[in-house]
């Protein structure tokens, strides 16, 4: 379990960080990363659900004010912390209009996130951390495993869109800027790498090099290092920058 709330705390650190520096670009819109106060937790540890330890050691430290996802495929993401938990429920399990159980929810399945009506749900009568996903208004839940678990689930929301294809097998949240700041020791080799980044013509390629610095990469560190040796062999003059996901998405 050592092992699991470590990977938990590095995934949450990754997000609190990024909430921050969301925050630090932008303070007209208010969000909020703390821990939980033993108050809102405590109801769920002897109630009728019998939660994985690791989601209970995930509800301790993750609450959110304000906070939605839009990253990686995710259009409007909130995943719930203790206090919304219950609340998260309704629509899915329980009716909040009759007061009723919804018969035709699977009974052992708990909604810890839903996106625009999508839930992400904890099957516990597993015992573990499995994420189940199923589309809404389909007129029948069709729930398939959607991350193996929590962590996996959790690190998803630090992807950006479109990129899942380009990260490494660990899982890479690493970003990168190159630049072009000057000609290199070989003009026109410059000018013919530019011409295959924007696919234009030369005479576009060598009016952007006319005026550095020129950005030309801004994405995951492995597609990074991959342009960055094209940029050593043809000498190019360029800077390399290492950024947030913040930074990167806006």
């Amino acid at each position: 379990m050592k092992e699991l709330q470590e990977k938990l705390d590095a995934v949450l650190e990754q997000m609190r960080s990024f909430i921050q520096d969301i925050q630090e670009r932008d303070s007209a819109y208010p969000m909020f990363f703390h821990n939980q106060i033993e108050e809102d937790i405590s109801q769920f540890v002897d109630s009728q659900w019998s939660l994985p330890t690791e989601y209970v050691y995930f509800l301790r430290r993750y609450v959110v004010e304000r906070v939605t996802w839009n990253t990686g495929d995710y259009i409007n993401l909130q995943i719930y912390g203790a206090r919304d938990l219950m609340r998260g429920q309704e629509g899915y399990h329980y009716n909040p209009v009759t007061e009723e159980v919804i018969l035709d929810w699977p009974h052992n399945y708990l909604v810890i996130a839903t996106d625009e009506g999508d839930p992400y749900c904890l099957d516990l009568s597993r015992g573990d951390t499995a994420i189940f996903s199923a589309l809404h208004g389909t007129g029948c839940w069709d729930f398939t495993m959607a991350y193996d678990n929590l962590i996996m689930f959790l690190e998803s929301v630090l992807i950006p869109p479109g990129l899942e294809e380009m990260l490494p097998e660990d899982n890479s949240t690493t970003y990168y800027e190159l630049t072009i700041i000057g000609d290199g020791e070989n003009k026109l080799k410059t000018l013919l790498l530019l011409k295959k980044i924007f696919s234009c013509d030369y005479s576009r390629a060598r009016a952007m090099l006319e005026e550095p610095p020129l950005l030309i990469y801004r994405g995951v560190e492995a597609g990074a290092l991959r342009l960055e040796d094209e940029l050593q062999h043809i000498r190019a003059n360029y800077q390399k920058k290492k950024i947030s996901l913040a930074e990167f998405i806006e």
